[in-house]
């Protein structure tokens, strides 16, 4: 039997309104139906108070880098949210803010009625301030519910500098942490949460909210005009545009998911960084929206391979293989999604400085000053924006993340490299990075993005040898040592621009 209890954190002392009409789950991040936890927390409440559950999932354009890409990404799950909550006997509200319906007011109409509210915890970003700001505007018990990993964000007590201190604290609390995992369903078999047609359209009246036509949200849906006219209507970036071949979402997540572990599973541990055919998952916007849970992923892994606690090595404890009792490939895998992904959120949840370069390492901060001084010629935000370089490589990286809303895995380590050596200074190439990642990747604004770009600055990281101008002691990467390590033709190809390096002339 699950237990959430170490997933939930109570954010303030109010009492119970025990006069309320329904348990009010205000969905910010984890924005699915499966594998929930704060979902499953709110059905259970809903049980426990003979109330009926009603979802409210807000998508608000009141973030810096509200656009067409993450909004449109973000409606397209919403749209799929609505049948499945309404399958299930759930209400669903969809709601996206637009310039005449502001955030303010939104939440604490809804809970004036409720007995008590649930919703997401997430470590950074929107989600993180609005939740904050909620904890005093909230007069009803606020209950913030973990769904980001397998390990419960509060069991760590620090947040760990590297990813093999962490392992072995994964290694020490995974078998214990599956007992904590949200069940697939969070409704259990034969309870009704629905709220009456009389009792919902009170709610709505009561509370003021102008629900969100679907009619507008099924013409987010759409390709080509009939989007960009629906998205023009809000205060948004609309230079960013959607990417059509990724579509948000649980359907396509699973689509996704099932078609790694058919097909590119058995070669994660020699093809992830491959170029031309890389051997990842590409799931990484759908798990940053809440699309679909790795639990579900992991889980869905270790059934596959008949794993049990029994096939532990314990004397591989913090190793990167072995620990499992698994394949190469499928422990490779797990290090990734387990250790190296929630290291991320770990960091996230213990650190309020994460974004900032004062969080890497002193090593680092010591080492990138002593070698600041190195710098050459520099090229200009604007510049890097619009992949005006004269490497070609990075160029072709950073028209991915434009044209795709992602790097592929390997080449965004080397994209923030050269960033590191073109900008001003360190903390002006940490700055670029968040601003180039957050605005045009789908899976930016991410605890797991910021782990990327501090680690091109030393976090989670060591020092190096031999030391080199600019990086100092800072681990170096280069494009001509990628070029030399991947067939890189076809990449280019695909991201070609207008300048010809002379990578491959020799």
């Amino acid at each position: 039997m699950t237990s959430l209890e170490s997933r939930i954190t109570i954010a303030n002392n109010s009492e119970m309104n025990f006069d309320g009409k329904y348990i009010l789950y205000w969905m910010i991040s984890t924005r699915r139906f499966h594998y929930n936890a704060a979902l499953q927390h709110a059905a259970e409440m809903a049980k426990q108070y003979q109330v009926p559950l009603v979802v409210l999932e807000a998508i608000s354009i009141s973030h810096p880098y509200a656009n067409d890409r993450i909004i449109s990404f973000m409606v397209e799950g919403m749209v799929e949210n609505i049948d499945i909550f309404k399958e299930n006997n759930i209400r669903f509200i969809p709601w996206v803010q637009t310039p005449l319906q502001g955030p303010n007011g939104l939440l604490l109409s809804l809970s004036k009625n409720a007995v008590m509210v649930v919703t997401d915890d997430f470590p950074t970003y929107k989600s993180k301030w609005v939740v904050e700001d909620a904890k005093s505007v909230i007069k009803i018990p606020l209950h913030i519910v973990d769904s980001n990993g397998v390990i419960p964000l509060d069991w760590p007590t620090k947040a760990y500098p590297t990813a093999h201190s962490f392992r072995r604290f994964i290694h020490d609390k995974f078998v214990e942490s599956i007992e904590t995992w949200p069940d697939k369903s969070p409704v259990e078999q034969g309870h009704d949460l629905w709220m009456g047609d009389e009792q919902y359209l009170e709610l709505i009246q009561e509370s003021g909210i102008m629900k969100t036509p679907l009619e507008w949200l099924w013409r987010v849906c759409e390709k080509g005009s009939v989007r960009i006219d629906a998205l023009s209507v809000l205060d948004i970036d609309h230079s960013v545009a959607p990417v059509n071949d990724k579509c948000g979402g649980t359907k396509q997540a699973r689509n996704r998911m099932d078609t790694f572990l058919k097909s590119r599973i058995n070669r994660y541990h020699t093809d992830r960084n491959e170029v031309s055919n890389p051997a990842t998952s590409g799931l990484s916007p759908w798990f940053h929206f809440g699309h679909i849970s790795t639990i579900e992923l992991i889980q869905k892994l270790l059934e596959a391979n008949d794993w049990s606690p029994h096939y532990i090595d314990p004397s591989r404890r913090g190793s990167r293989s072995g620990w499992w009792g698994l394949s190469e490939p499928v422990e490779s895998f797990l290090d990734q999604i387990i250790t190296w992904r929630e290291l991320g959120f770990n960091f996230a949840h213990n650190e309020e400085n994460h974004t900032s370069i004062e969080s890497i390492p002193n090593w680092a901060k010591l080492t990138l000053s002593l070698h600041q001084e190195d710098r050459g010629e520099d090229y200009t935000l604007e510049e890097l924006e619009n992949a005006q370089t004269e490497d070609e490589i990075w160029n072709a990286a950073q028209r991915q993340l434009r044209q795709e809303g992602i790097i592929h895995n390997y080449l965004r380590m080397v994209w923030g490299k050269r960033v590191l050596e073109w900008a001003p200074d360190a903390k002006t190439a940490s700055e670029w990075m968040i601003y180039l990642n957050d605005k045009w990747a789908l899976d930016g604004r991410d605890p797991n993005s910021y782990t990327g770009i501090f680690w091109v600055l030393g976090r989670h990281d060591r020092a190096w040898g031999p030391e080199r101008p600019i990086f100092g002691k800072v681990r170096y990467m280069s494009s001509a040592n990628t070029a030399k390590k991947f067939n890189l033709k076809p990449y280019l190809s695909r991201f070609a621009g207008g300048y010809q390096s002379n990578l491959f002339s020799n």
